[in-house]
């Protein structure tokens, strides 16, 4: 890969998302910018959707980062998800060694040459005639799908590697592992499987087997009767905890495995390079943070064992020092990508499928084809435009200018008067719309209750609502689960009736025919989940609650991360008195010209009020506004009138009191969704359906 200037390290592990950016002096690197985006669940417990909290993670981090793509980006692969084979070559002219690479790829790669993506690395020991060669491979299929997850959120890599081979990367520039110092052994003790990487004489040999930080955490279940996140977090405070030797005893078990594991394959490679000289034992991983287990491999190995808490060449700095400190362990694959970005990695494995790589140099090419083309159109134009400015067609008679110039304003007033007798005469679609409004008057009632579950569904403190000021501010903002609804929008759909027919459409139509709303809501909170949180609360909701009993239409959520637009991270202004959103103090939005304004502020927290309590008319469609409490809704027809009643008698939303301080962070989100307004009809027969197979 060539090198850049600066490049993104990115490893998704099953604990967090590690984000490490380099930036390269000369032949030294210093740390640009780096991320720990932890997982709300780790991927291994049972029935968690890896997909979606890997989307999640990259989501958050992708909208942190708005100048991701400066510089090259480059993710890696858990080893138990690809494959690292070594082999010997007989000695060979150096043109001919990819073909006999190839050879050996078919033999060792256990399945078809053309259904994997795969790659070579040679290495060579000046005082000894042999050439090794690492084959490193990965399904299509496998590696297809998570490209495709990448870039369904944003993330577009320039290379993937497996984060074994990352690993060994970082250790070989950081502490100088050239060909006469000793061997050493690097233990990656990930959470589905652990990475033994032997760094030696300048080559690396890699193996990957099935026992890592989950092994540890279901002999804790198994022993002690926990959940698995109870068990997680039991082995997590194992240093500090009152049962720290009950802990041990569950768990050394667990240690002689490993420990087996590791001498199994110690013995195995040194069985194929008898002088191999392995000195000392490196471990990385958050599992090793666990108590004993240095020492109890040290006993086991007969050799030094140290993990690793700090890197040699690249220290941390400002204020994420110390954040940074504390997850160096994590971080070592991370540190080997992006010196893989920025051309610095001895090993540089690229199993990026070519069609990507065409695809991303393509759509470098096309801004320069998009200037190149300008600059023809550009130089059309003058050779055309030149003539003219020197007056070459200047010979027509001024009298055809004149009438030229009648002929297209009596053009314009006669569209401009045929408008005004279509507008007059169009009676049937004025009375349409307002008729249709009325068959869709109940809609509203159920969506408004919907807008107050949502934001309900943080599961907001009690305390917030206590009205006591002293119980809210005890709360960090960061650790509050409140919503603010900001706005919310809707494209309300239009009836067009006429002689021959009558359909409804809506701003676009379902396969049923049915008319669809599409539903926009804006929402802030303090909380430092962020993505995460409004995920796990508000599109989770609209997740589990699409299809139900009694409401007269169906919820569409997309797919993916189009349902969530990350937007401004904000800060409340300083000042003597804190900031909240209640009288005593507080952010307030919105226009309310008379009415009661919301969260008991002068004039509206959310929207437009014009009259009070009820309906307000706009030019081009309806407002359903109470108090402005709730913005507008639009009609994309002819005006229509609609009062909605007193929103919160029909869903009444709390009151909460948030004493924002000077200097809090919170993040504004925008969610999206449909509705598929169902006929009465329809709506019934679903609701029998399902009493019958209930």
């Amino acid at each position: 890969m060539a090198g850049e200037r600066t490049a993104w390290g990115i490893e998704i592990g099953a604990q967090a998302l590690k984000a490490l950016r380099l930036e390269r002096q000369g032949d030294q690197v210093q740390i640009a910018d780096f991320s720990y985006i932890p997982h709300k669940k780790v991927l291994s417990t049972p029935d968690v959707d890896s997909d979606e909290v890997i989307r999640l993670a990259i989501g958050q981090f992708v909208s942190q980062r708005p100048d991701l793509g400066d510089g090259a980006v480059v993710v890696s692969v858990p080893g138990n998800a690809a494959f690292a084979r070594f082999a010997k070559l007989p000695p060979v002219e150096p043109k001919k060694v990819p073909d006999i690479v190839k050879f050996e790829a078919v033999q060792q790669i256990p399945f078809p040459i053309d259904e994997v993506e795969w790659d070579f690395q040679t290495f060579a020991s000046p005082d000894s005639p042999d050439v090794e060669v690492g084959i490193f491979a990965i399904t299509k299929a496998n590696i297809a799908g998570r490209i495709a997850l990448y870039r369904e959120i944003g993330l577009f890599p320039d290379g993937v590697t497996l984060a074994p081979v990352s690993t060994f990367n970082a250790m070989q520039y950081d502490l100088d592992l050239g060909e006469d110092v000793p061997g050493i052994i690097i233990l990656d003790i990930g959470t589905t499987s652990t990475d033994l990487i032997i760094a030696e004489e300048g080559r690396t040999w890699v193996r990957t087997f099935p026992s890592g930080g989950h092994t540890f955490t279901e002999a804790l279940i198994e022993t002690f009767k926990l959940t698995y996140s109870k068990a997680e977090k039991t082995k997590a405070e194992a240093q500090t905890s009152k049962y720290r030797r009950q802990i041990l005893n569950a768990l050394r078990p667990v240690f002689s495995d490993l420990a087996q594991e590791v001498q199994r394959s110690i013995g195995y490679y040194q069985s194929t390079h008898p002088n191999a000289n392995l000195t000392k034992l490196v471990g990385v991983g958050s599992t090793f943070k666990l108590p004993g287990l240095r020492k109890f491999l040290s006993q086991q190995l007969q050799m030094e064992v140290v993990r690793l808490d700090e890197f040699q060449k690249i220290k941390p700095s400002g204020r994420g020092a110390e954040l940074f400190s504390n997850h160096a362990v994590n971080f070592a694959s991370a540190y080997g990508l992006a010196l893989q970005g920025l051309g610095l990695a001895d090993i540089d494995v690229n199993l990026i499928p070519v069609s990507v790589v065409r695809d991303r140099l393509w759509a470098n090419k096309i801004k320069w084809f998009g200037a190149a083309a300008a600059l023809v159109v550009f130089g059309s134009l003058l050779s055309f435009a030149r003539p003219v400015l020197d007056g070459r067609y200047s010979e027509q008679p001024p009298e055809f200018e004149n009438d030229i110039k009648r002929i297209i304003d009596d053009a314009k007033a006669l569209k401009g008067r045929f408008e005004e007798i279509q507008q007059e005469t169009d009676i049937n679609a004025k009375a349409g719309n307002i008729i249709q409004t009325l068959d869709h008057r109940d809609v509203w009632k159920h969506m408004y209750s919907d807008l107050s579950q949502m934001l309900a569904s943080g599961n907001p403190q009690p305390e917030l609502f206590s009205g006591d000021p002293d119980l809210v501010s005890a709360i960090p903002p960061a650790q509050r689960r409140v919503l603010d609804l900001v706005s919310f929008d809707s494209e309300y759909p239009t009836v067009n009736r006429n002689a021959s027919s009558s359909r409804t459409t809506g701003a676009s139509d379902s396969d049923s025919g049915n008319p669809i709303v599409r539903c926009k809501m804006v929402v802030e909170t303090p909380n430092a989940e962020g993505v995460s949180f409004i995920n796990s609360s508000i599109l989770n909701w609209l997740r589990n609650n699409q299809d139900r009993d009694g409401v007269p239409y169906r919820l569409i959520v997309p797919s993916g991360s189009s349902a969530l637009i990350p937007g401004a991270v904000m800060v409340v202004p300083g000042g003597d008195e804190p900031v909240g959103d209640s009288a005593r103090g507080g952010r307030q939005r919105g226009d309310s010209r008379s009415g009661r304004g919301d969260f008991g502020g002068k004039g509206g927290e959310y929207g437009f009020s014009e009259g009070g309590d009820g309906m307000v008319v706009g030019e081009g469609g309806i407002i359903a506004s109470t108090g402005g409490r709730f913005p507008s809704s639009r009609n994309r027809g002819n005006n229509a009138y609609m009062n909605v009643g007193n929103l919160d008698q029909l869903a009444p939303l709390p009151d909460p009191i948030q004493f924002l301080p000077p200097g809090t962070k919170y993040n504004q989100y925008t969610i999206t969704w449909e509705m598929e307004i169902l006929p009465p009809d329809q709506a019934a027969d679903e609701e029998t359906d399902k009493e019958v197979k209930g």
